[in-house]
């Protein structure tokens, strides 16, 4: 009696799958927001590599304009470790772009077996 009923209109599936959105505008709206994310990916990437080079032209006149910098191990080898820090950081934004991506795919997909 009452306990099949509320199972009935507790479960929602009828509600789901009359979407308003038919599934093509769905895909659409999916793919537009992967463009759009792997647009912004490719233009902080870009940015990234930029700012690097930038920062190791950078190191490159202070080497020349301070010689003796490159005179003490220890301080070349602080430029070292903070190159690949930046190295570090640099994949590890990277990484977490690619997961985004990935993530955006897997939304992107339809999911036929509803």
């Amino acid at each position: 009696g009452d306990a099949g009923d509320l199972k009935e209109d507790g479960c929602g599936s009828m509600a789901w799958r009359a979407s308003p959105l038919p599934a093509d505008d769905v895909y659409s709206a999916s793919h537009f927001a992967l463009i759009s994310a792997y647009q912004e990916i490719k233009t902080r990437l870009g940015s990234l590599e930029r700012e690097n080079t930038s920062i190791k032209r950078k190191l490159k006149i202070y080497e020349i304009k301070f010689p003796m910098i490159n005179e003490f191990g220890e301080d070349t080898n602080s430029y070292c470790s903070f190159e690949s820090k930046d190295t570090a950081l640099l994949q590890s934004e990277n990484g977490n772009l690619h997961q985004r991506v990935n993530v955006l795919t897997h939304e992107e997909r339809p999911t036929e077996s509803v």
